[in-house]
C-alpha cells in the first residue's frame, strides 16, 4: 500500500482509523461502545414543534434561525393568520395598554409607531412585518390545531397530532413547545338562554368588523380590559349602551403616564396648539418618527426611559407598603374625579374596596367618562336569562337591545388545551389535578423535552411581556442545544426542585396585594384561592431564568455512555482546517472566548 501524499492525507487516515476503533477495557477486549466518527460536540438534527405562531412562536423561530444549525422548527397555528392575540382581538378601541415603544422585541425596535399606544393592527402589522424581514414563514404552518403529544421514552421523541383543515396528520419531534399562551379559549358567558339572542351576538375575542353598532342600542357585559376599550368606542355611535358591570375594577392612569404628559407638553409648546386627542393618546409627529429612524441612540434611551417607568411600578404591588397606599388614594380620587359628581351607585359598585393590582388593572381611557354620558346605562345586577329581545336582570327588567358584546374573556389554559403524554403515558391532566406543578413556568416534571413560553406562574402581573418571552425562549434554546450537541434523549426537570421553588412562590405571595380579597384570573377566579404568578418583579423573574440550573434535570442520553459526544478528539475547526479558529483563547484582552460546535 503506498504511503500517504500529503499531511492531510495522513490526518484523514488516522482519523478514519480512529473512527472505526472500539474501546478497550483494562483486559484488552473490546467492548460494544464505539467512538463516534463526530467533532467534539457536531450537532445532531433535531426537529422542533412549536404550537403558535405569536409573538412567542414567531421570536423562537427567529431565535432558532439565528442561532442554530443542523434543525428543522415547525410551529403549528391553528388560525389562519399570524399575530395570535393580536390577530384575534380586533374589537373596537383595541389596543395596548404598555407604550408602543416599550412593546416591542427587545432587540427589534419600531421607529414608526404611530401613537404612544399602539392599536391592534398596527401591533399585528408589527409582528407580521417581523416575520417577513427575517423570512420566518417557512417555519409556520396555519390553519392547523395540535390535538395530542405522546412522549416515546426509547426514541426520546414526542408524537404529534395535528388537524389542518379537518385532516389530520402525524408528526415527530425531539422538542415540543407550547407557545400558545394562557388566555387563548375565549368563553361565551353562562347565562341561561344566551344563543336565543334574536340580535347581533358578539364576543370581543371573535368580532364581527361587519357589525355597525351606530344608533343602535348595544349591551356590553363584563368590566374587564376588552371592555373597559370597547365602552368608550360604542358609546360614541350608538343610541344608547347599556354596561352590565357585575365586578368593581381599578382604573388606573395610564402606565408612562409621566412620559405621555411630557410629549403633550412639548408638543404644546412647540406648535403654540396641538391637534393632539384629549386624554391619555398622544400621536407622533413626522419629525419625531424621522428622528428615531436616524438616531438609533436617540430611540434606545427613549425605549429605556419608557421601560424603566414600567418596571419602576413594582413596589405597588407590595401588600401595605407606602406606594401601594398612595396608589389606592390616587386611584380613586382620580376615578371619582372623571366620574364626576353624582352617580353614586356607579361609584359604589365600581370602585374596590381591595389595593390595586389585585386583579389586574386597566388604564381606561375615555371608560369612566363614557360610563357617565347621557345614552349610557349602567346596570350592576345579576342577570338570569337571555331572551331574543334582550336581557332579564335578577329584578325581572327587561333590557331590550339590538346588539349584545360579551367582553367576557377566556378559560385559564393552565394546562393545554390539547391531550399531552409524558413518561409511562401520565397525561398533563392528570397531572395538573388539583394543581399545577410547574418549573419556572417553562417545564414540567415527568414531562421530558417538553416547554412552555409563560406558562403558569409566569411573569404575568407586572412589567413588559416581550422581554420575558424573550429570556424564556432563550432559556428554552440553551436546552435544545445541550440536548442537541449532547445526545441527550430526555431532558427531564425534577419533582423536587419544582415543589419547593412553589413553596417558595406561595410564601412570598402572603405579602403581595395579589393576595387581597378580589376574584382574578391570577387565581384561577377563586376567592382566596392560590396565587399562579410569579414572585417578585419582572426583573427578579428574568433574572432568575438568565442561566439554566441543569443539577435540577434528569438527564438520560442516547448513547450508553453519556461521554460519547466527545467524539474522536478533535473539534470543529481541526475537521475543518479552519486555521482562523485554531487558537480562540489568544486574545489583547480578557474577554469571553468559546470554541465553536
Amino acid at each position: 500500500m503506498a504511503p500517504p501524499s500529503s499531511a492531510t492525507e495522513r490526518l484523514q487516515g488516522i482519523a478514519s482509523h480512529l473512527d472505526s476503533v472500539e474501546a478497550s477495557g483494562p483486559s484488552g477486549e473490546s467492548s460494544a461502545y464505539e467512538i463516534l466518527p463526530q467533532w467534539h460536540s457536531k450537532p445532531t438534527h433535531l426537529r422542533v414543534v412549536c404550537v403558535g405562531a405569536g409573538a412567542a412562536g414567531l421570536l423562537l423561530a427567529y431565535k432558532m434561525k439565528m442561532n442554530f444549525s443542523n434543525y428543522e422548527l415547525l410551529c403549528y397555528e391553528k388560525n389562519p393568520e399570524i399575530g395570535g392575540t393580536w390577530y384575534e382581538n380586533r374589537y373596537p378601541g383595541c389596543a395596548c395598554d404598555i407604550p408602543a415603544h416599550a412593546y416591542t422585541y427587545s432587540f427589534e425596535p419600531n421607529p414608526n409607531w404611530s401613537s404612544f399606544y399602539a392599536y391592534g393592527p398596527e401591533i399585528r402589522q408589527y409582528f407580521e412585518n417581523f416575520a417577513k424581514k427575517y423570512e420566518l414563514m417557512p417555519h409556520v404552518q396555519l390553519n392547523s390545531r395540535v390535538l395530542s403529544t405522546t412522549w416515546i421514552e426509547e426514541e426520546g421523541e414526542y408524537e404529534v397530532i395535528i388537524d389542518t383543515n379537518g385532516k389530520q396528520t402525524t408528526d415527530r419531534c425531539h422538542i415540543f413547545i407550547n407557545g400558545t399562551g394562557f388566555l387563548n379559549d375565549w368563553k361565551w358567558p353562562d347565562i341561561p338562554g344566551l344563543h336565543d339572542f334574536g340580535g347581533q351576538l358578539l364576543h370581543s375575542a371573535a368580532w364581527d368588523n361587519e357589525v355597525d353598532y351606530t344608533d343602535k342600542t348595544v349591551a356590553v357585559i363584563g368590566t374587564g380590559s376588552s371592555s373597559i376599550q370597547i365602552v368608550p368606542q360604542i358609546q360614541k355611535k350608538a343610541k344608547h349602551l347599556t354596561a352590565f358591570m357585575r365586578s368593581v375594577t381599578w382604573i388606573s392612569p395610564p402606565v408612562g403616564g409621566a412620559i405621555l404628559g411630557e410629549e403633550k407638553a412639548s408638543a404644546m409648546k412647540m406648535d403654540g396648539m396641538s391637534d393632539q386627542p384629549e386624554g391619555a393618546q398622544y400621536y407622533y409627529t413626522e419629525e419625531e418618527k424621522k428622528r428615531f429612524r436616524e438616531d438609533p441612540e436617540h430611540l434606545l434611551m427613549y425605549r429605556q426611559k419608557l421601560e424603566s417607568s414600567v418596571n419602576s411600578l413594582f413596589d405597588m404591588f407590595i401588600r401595605g407598603s407606602d406606594v401601594s397606599q398612595a396608589a389606592e388614594l390616587t386611584m380613586r380620587e382620580e376615578m371619582l374625579r372623571r366620574i364626576g359628581p353624582g352617580h353614586e351607585e356607579l361609584k359604589a359598585k365600581l370602585i374596590p374596596s381591595w389595593s390595586p393590582g389585585c386583579r389586574r388593572i386597566t388604564p381606561g381611557d375615555g371608560y369612566l367618562e363614557a360610563l357617565v354620558q347621557p345614552n349610557v346605562t349602567t346596570v350592576h345586577r345579576e342577570l338570569v336569562k337571555v331572551v331574543p329581545e334582550g336581557i332579564i336582570d335578577d329584578s325581572g327588567k327587561l333590557h331590550k337591545v339590538d346588539i349584545l358584546v360579551c367582553a367576557t374573556g377566556f378559560n385559564l389554559a393552565f394546562g393545554p388545551r390539547f391531550e399531552v403524554r409524558g413518561v409511562n403515558g401520565v397525561t398533563m391532566a392528570d397531572e395538573f389535578a388539583p394543581e399545577p406543578n410547574v418549573y419556572l413556568a417553562l417545564t414540567v416534571p415527568k414531562f421530558p423535552n417538553y416547554f412552555v413560553i409563560n406558562g403558569v406562574r409566569g411573569n404575568w402581573a407586572s412589567g413588559t411581556a416581550l422581554p420575558s418571552h424573550e429570556v424564556q425562549v432563550e432559556y428554552i434554546l440553551k436546552c435544545a442545544k445541550k440536548i442537541q450537541e449532547e445526545g441527550i434523549r430526555a431532558f427531564e426537570v425534577k419533582h423536587e426542585p419544582t415543589v419547593q421553588l412553589n413553596k417558595h412562590i406561595d410564601e412570598w405571595h402572603k405579602g403581595s396585594v395579589w393576595n387581597a380579597g378580589c376574584k382574578s384570573w391570577y387565581k384561577n377566579n377563586i376567592l382566596g384561592g392560590k396565587l399562579w404568578i410569579w414572585s417578585g418583579s419582572s426583573l427578579h423573574y428574568m433574572k432568575t431564568i438568565k442561566e439554566v440550573k441543569y443539577e435540577h434535570y434528569d438527564i438520560r442520553y442516547r448513547n450508553q455512555n453519556m461521554w460519547a459526544y466527545l467524539g474522536n478528539g478533535r473539534v470543529k475547526a481541526e475537521i475543518e482546517h479552519d486555521l482562523a479558529k485554531l487558537a480562540p483563547y489568544m486574545r489583547n484582552k480578557d474577554v469571553p472566548w468559546e470554541i465553536e460546535s
